[in-house]
């Protein structure tokens, strides 16, 4: 009997969990998920949490109460390091073992690599920075302001939408102010290719949101934005998504990797340490960091580690790294972008007013229903 143990319970931690549940149900594996969190943030909405159009209960969920449902050991610790020599987590709670680990820690934010973002910069990385973001708004009056993402950022659709949704507040409290967007990307959004690059360059002309880039954020002052090609924006209101890290905890496993990044294969496998699997944020992959390629890489993760562990002999399965996501223009419309990044398979673009519907739909039964009945686990009530 193997302990099969889960660091992290975001989007891959939780879709790991679930998948190995269904597959191991009849093998005696015990199945552990640590976490330093016991509430499940859908993270997607966080926007929509700071500018007053969801609560936070409305985007939350009690982790305890699935787990328990679903019969899988949960710990609530955080995790310090991990020793994959010793095959042991070292939480605040004690050590815990493992045969098999999946580590889905997400990701660090890492505000000391800009100057002076932590004290006059804001974000909707987090339910505390999006409830922050809520409260300056009400103090915010007119005037320039500051949207989008520092270098070292590998997700960009929440910058977007916060652009989108600060120019609809302003017209909606009929308050006067500028929008300057800042991102280091070669193109404004590329990875989700150019008929998105095109289709937003002329949202943002018509809202009158002026993009800047590719350039990097060199400081945050009270008062502007420096970057590094030495322009200087005037800002009472800044709103930067700050750099992405590997979270301090698995830097044991990281190498060299400049970020802390786990490098791995296309099968999730680590290659420095094969009892070792990958998902979500804490992959060294290139591209887009989302709860889509998240929950991807996890369900990839637990089909190779579980055929590991039953000795199947059954040859491991790849993951295709793909972008996905509804962009809300506040319009009533939305735009999709469905975008394969290591092949042709799918390149999809499509606008519509039913993708804002779509993804509101989602958000609601990711968090308010037992979506994890179509991942082919029954819930005992």
């Amino acid at each position: 009997m193997a302990d099969v143990v889960i660091a992290g319970s975001g989007f891959a931690g939780l879709t790991a969990a679930i998948k190995l549940k269904r597959l191991l149900r009849h093998s005696g594996h015990r199945i552990t998920v640590v976490a330093r969190d016991a509430t499940f943030v859908y993270r997607p909405s966080l926007v929509l949490l700071a500018f007053g159009k969801k609560s936070l209960k409305d985007i939350t969920f009690d982790l305890r109460t699935i787990y328990k449902r679903t019969r899988i050991h949960f710990v609530e610790a955080a995790i310090t390091s991990i020793n994959p020599e010793a095959q042991t987590l070292m939480t605040d709670q004690g050590p815990i073992k493992y045969d098999k680990l999946i580590v889905a820690l997400g990701e660090k934010l890492a505000y000391d690599e800009v100057p002076g973002l932590r004290e006059h910069g804001y974000n909707v990385c987090t339910p505390d920075g999006a409830l922050a973001l809520k409260d300056a708004l009400t103090r915010y009056h007119g005037g320039p302001t500051v949207v989008g993402w520092a270098q070292n950022v590998q997700t960009g659709g929440p910058a977007f939408e916060v652009a989108l949704e600060l120019e609809e507040w302003m017209k909606d409290h009929k308050v006067a102010g500028s929008i300057d967007f800042v991102d280091p990307l070669p193109k404004l959004w590329a990875p989700a290719g150019p008929e998105a690059t095109e289709f937003l360059t002329k949202v943002f002309a018509e809202r009158h949101i002026t993009r800047h880039g590719p350039v990097q954020i060199k400081e945050v002052k009270a008062d502007r934005v420096i970057l590094s090609n030495g322009e200087e924006l005037p800002s009472v209101l800044t709103i930067i998504t700050p750099p992405f890290r590997g979270e301090d905890a698995q830097k044991s496993l990281a190498g060299d990797n400049p970020r802390d990044w786990l490098e791995t294969g296309k099968d999730m496998q680590s290659v420095r340490y094969p009892d070792i699997y990958v998902a979500g944020s804490a992959v060294a992959f290139e591209g887009p960091k989302q709860g889509h390629t998240a929950m991807l890489q996890a369900e990839t993760a637990v089909y190779n580690l579980t055929q590991d562990l039953l000795e199947t002999g059954k040859p491991h399965k790849l993951y295709d790294h793909e972008m996905s996501c509804v962009l809300d223009l506040g319009t009533g419309e939305g735009l999709f972008v469905r975008r394969s990044l290591w092949s042709q398979e799918h390149q999809e673009f499509k606008i519509g007013r039913q993708w804002p519907l779509a993804k509101a739909a989602l958000a609601y039964t990711f968090v308010h229903t037992p979506v994890f009945k179509k991942w082919g686990l029954s819930m005992p009530k």
